[in-house]
This record gives C-alpha cells, sequence and structure tokens, in this order.
C-alpha cells in the first residue's frame, strides 16, 4: 500500500478513534458525575446534614438567586447551589439579575415583597435568596450568607469571614419542606441561664442557633403547672436553687408523657458544698448518677492556659449516635468546671464522652479549691461527663417489646456542664460545641434530620487587578495561548510532510 493513502487511513482512524474516546469520556463523566472542592477550609463540600436533608426531600424545591454577577457573593452562592443540584433534581435555581433582568427582578420582588436600594449603578436586592416549595417561602437575608469576624481584624493572616450559606440555604428548605416549627421550653425561677438575659448567664446565642433549625424557644417557669404540650422539649439549664419535689414531678410528667428533656447541671458551691439540684433521686431511677464532685483534668493536651479545671477539652467519645457528628468532624468539646455524670450499669442511659485518664472526679471539695489541702489523694481515672437516656420496651415471654397503653416517654440527655453552651465556644469552628448543641436538639426533639452547620471561617483577601493587569491577561488569553496552539500545531505538520 502507497505510504500516502496509509497515512490518510491512520489519520482517519486516529481521529475516529479519539472522538470515540472523547464521547465515551463524556458519557462516564455524566453517569458518574462527582465535583471536588479545592479549597483550604473545604468551603464548599457540603455537610452529612445537608446531604441527608437532600436526600429525604420528597417535594420540588426552588431557588430564587437575586444577585448580579459582579457582587462579591455570586460566586460563593453559585458554586455552592451547584453543590445543592449535584446531590438531587429535586432543586431547581433561577438566577435573576437586578440590573441585566430589571423586568423579571420587579416581578418577582413584588410577589415575595422585597425590596432594593443603588450602590453606585448597580441594584442590590434586600434579600438576596428565596426558597420556595409549594405555597411556602423562606427568605434569605444578605447578612445570614456571609458575615464579617470583625474580632479578626488584628490577626496576622488577616481577618476572616463567616460563610453561614449552607447554614442558610438548607435551613431555608427544611422551613419550606417540613411542617410547624418546634418549640423549646427554658425553665426559669431557678437562677438558670436566661432568654433575653445579658452577660454570661444569657441563652440568646443558644436560641439564636436553634432558630437556624427552625426551632423556637420561649420562658417558661416550672411552678404548679404541667409544661404546656405545645413544648417539645424543655432545657433546664444552670439552676442555682434546688428544685421542689413537686417540681420534679412536672418533669417527670412532661418526660413520661412523651416530652424530651436537657438537663445541664454546674457544680453550684456553697460554703465548699454542692448544692443539691432536687433531681438527684429521680435521675438515679432513670439510671443516672449525678456526681456530688469536681472534675480537674490533669492531661497537658487537655488543659487550656490557666487553671485546668477551668476550662478544658473532651475528645474522648462514647458511641452514642448523638456524638457521630463530633466524632467525624474532630475538635472536641470545650467544657469549663464540670461535674460527673454516670450511667447506671444495666439502666437505658450511655454515656456520651469522658474525660481523659488523667482527671479526678474529686468529692472532697475542699481538697478541689486546694489541691495542697490534707488528706488522702483522689486516684485518677477517666471520669464520665454526660449521658443521654431514651425509653427501651421490656421484652414479654414472646421476646416481643411490649406496648405501653400511652404515650411513650421522651428522651433526656444530662450534662454536668452548662458553660459549653457559651456564645464565644459556640461560636468557635475549631470546636464541636456547635455540632453537640445540633444534634441535641435534633436528638432531643426527634427531629434528627434538623440543620445546623456551623460557619465556616476563611481568610478574607481581595482580587484586585489594574488595568494593566487586565490588559496582560486579555494579551495571555487571546494572544499568546492561540499562537501556542498554532506553533505546536505547525511543528507536527512540518515533522510530518519532513
Amino acid at each position: 500500500m502507497n505510504a500516502r493513502p496509509r497515512a490518510r487511513r491512520n489519520l482517519v482512524l486516529t481521529a475516529v478513534f479519539g472522538l470515540l474516546i472523547v464521547v465515551l469520556v463524556n458519557y462516564l463523566s455524566a453517569r458518574h458525575y462527582k465535583r471536588w472542592d479545592w479549597t483550604s477550609h473545604g468551603l464548599f463540600t457540603l455537610s452529612d446534614r445537608s446531604r441527608q436533608v437532600l436526600h429525604e426531600l420528597d417535594q420540588d424545591v426552588r431557588v430564587h438567586v437575586f444577585l448580579g454577577r459582579d457582587e462579591q457573593d455570586f460566586a460563593d452562592v453559585e458554586t455552592l447551589l451547584e453543590e445543592y443540584k449535584a446531590l438531587t433534581d429535586r432543586i431547581t435555581v433561577e438566577w435573576v439579575d437586578p440590573d441585566r433582568d430589571r423586568a423579571r427582578y420587579q416581578a418577582l420582588a413584588d410577589k415575595f415583597g422585597i425590596d432594593s436600594w443603588l450602590a453606585g449603578d448597580v441594584t442590590l436586592s434586600q434579600v438576596p435568596v428565596v426558597v420556595t416549595s409549594g405555597e411556602r417561602k423562606w427568605k434569605v437575608e444578605r447578612h445570614q450568607l456571609i458575615v464579617e469576624d470583625f474580632e479578626t481584624f488584628e490577626d496576622a493572616d488577616g481577618h476572616k469571614l463567616d460563610l453561614q450559606s449552607e447554614r442558610a440555604i438548607t435551613g431555608a428548605i427544611l422551613e419550606v419542606t417540613t411542617g410547624e416549627p418546634t418549640r423549646v421550653c427554658v425553665s426559669a425561677g431557678h437562677g438558670e441561664w436566661e432568654l433575653g438575659a445579658y452577660g454570661d448567664r444569657s441563652l440568646d446565642a443558644v436560641a439564636r442557633e436553634l432558630e437556624w433549625e427552625k426551632i423556637e424557644a420561649e420562658a417558661f417557669e416550672v411552678r404548679a403547672s404541667d409544661v404546656p404540650e405545645t413544648c417539645d422539649a424543655l432545657f433546664v439549664v444552670s439552676p442555682q436553687r434546688p428544685f421542689s419535689a413537686q417540681e420534679v414531678a412536672i418533669v417527670d410528667r412532661f418526660l413520661a408523657g412523651g416530652g424530651n428533656l436537657l438537663l445541664a447541671f454546674d457544680p453550684v458551691l456553697k460554703k465548699e458544698a454542692l448544692t443539691p439540684t432536687g433531681f438527684e433521686a429521680w435521675l438515679e431511677e432513670h439510671g443516672v448518677l449525678l456526681g456530688k464532685d469536681l472534675v480537674i483534668e490533669h492531661d497537658p493536651s487537655q488543659q487550656l492556659p490557666g487553671n485546668p479545671g477551668d476550662l478544658f477539652l473532651v475528645t474522648n467519645l462514647g458511641t452514642h449516635r448523638l456524638v457521630d457528628t463530633i466524632r467525624k468532624r474532630g475538635g472536641g468539646i470545650l467544657l469549663a468546671v464540670a461535674r460527673s455524670v454516670k450511667a447506671v450499669d444495666g439502666s437505658n442511659s450511655e454515656v456520651l464522652f469522658r474525660t481523659s485518664p488523667d482527671a479526678v472526679a474529686e468529692t472532697d471539695i475542699a481538697r478541689a479549691l486546694d489541691p495542697d489541702a490534707k488528706g488522702t489523694p483522689t486516684a485518677r481515672a477517666s471520669a464520665p461527663l454526660a449521658a443521654a437516656w431514651e425509653y427501651v420496651p421490656p421484652l414479654g415471654d414472646d421476646l416481643k417489646p411490649v406496648e405501653l397503653e400511652g404515650p411513650t416517654p421522651g428522651r433526656m440527655l444530662v450534662v454536668g456542664d452548662s458553660d459549653w453552651m457559651s456564645p464565644e465556644l459556640l461560636d468557635n469552628p475549631q470546636l464541636s460545641n456547635i455540632d453537640f448543641l445540633s444534634s441535641s436538639a435534633g436528638w432531643l426533639t426527634q427531629r434528627e434530620a434538623l440543620i445546623n452547620i456551623a460557619p465556616r471561617k476563611t481568610n478574607a483577601r481581595a482580587v484586585i487587578m489594574s488595568d494593566a493587569d487586565l490588559q496582560n491577561l486579555l494579551f495571555r488569553v487571546v494572544v499568546l495561548l492561540p499562537l501556542a496552539a498554532f506553533i505546536a500545531g505547525f511543528g507536527v505538520w512540518w515533522s510530518r510532510r519532513s
């Protein structure tokens, strides 16, 4: 065969095989779609809880985005929504530029009742994202997407941004696809942490985090009346005065009737003795022992600067599903001035996390306050700090669970500290305090698909390009790249001709 026809045939076959390879790669990539997050902080990798919500979607959701391409949040929101669309075909996204699509924007703005303002020549929508499903809608405001962290302006590596877009969008999806918001009642009247209070004993930070999960919080005084039926859970956070037997009976009826309970007990000291909470005997009946002690962490790797009993890190987690998210995320939970919470063997309670083996659960309060005090030192051992209780029906003679005639009792979580709910610890992305709060809220309200995703901090570094930089970039893209391709092609043609 002549060399020239053979060369033509090889060229045709090469082109055909190359085209087949391209088609095959496109087909496989379409069938096995995968996106990678190359950001240093994994900013656009959806959390496990967001994935769970998306996988469980059983109705269509439409996301309206009112952002122009020149706005600083556009690229982040676009990339994040692509992650949502990659996991479910239930979500559709409509992009409306308030300037370029003025008629469409005005029609939707009138429909959703949102305003806009001018920033120079650019129209900014008051509400950049609206999520709808059927007749329900939820607005995501600008401050819920990206928040300046003003406390980091003096950091050596630059100040940070809190990226809260995932929290806001997933929360909006939950809002339009689930029923009425869950309600948490917060106990008052015994010196507890309060809603609307100021200072270190305010629960407003917790209430804000619960709001992301569409959980409403309201105060309730446990006095003579039963806990309202509208309360899905009751939070008792760091009471300074004991509950009476009558008040404990009210809480008992709430739990037995299907209500859920969070008890966060700090060790309250008076005259070098722990003040009782009033729940000790009742908790023991449910398989939980509230220690009359102070837990002191001696492991240097778990301590924070200062008094080791004040702040210490907990990374020794149990096997309960309530701490699964913390185990996967890492970081540990930061506690302060805690008391032990044990689970009775053979009961329906289970320990959630413990200190290191080098800790001490000191029952001698005088020695706990003064390590040099006289007496025999307490042996070091791992101290349990939290326990979860859940009703397990007994088995009948046929080895089947015995059904209750009345309502099934709810769930209970007991923690030997309340400082883990302080705002500065919930806001710290290196800790898992926010994950523990979110998991606890979802488990206690028995809506375990609820979301609360910790904000992810990233450096706020602007890319500033001058006119000369833009011209150089244009020259490289429009001139140099095509020229390089032409030179390479000419070289191949010349070598074959030779």
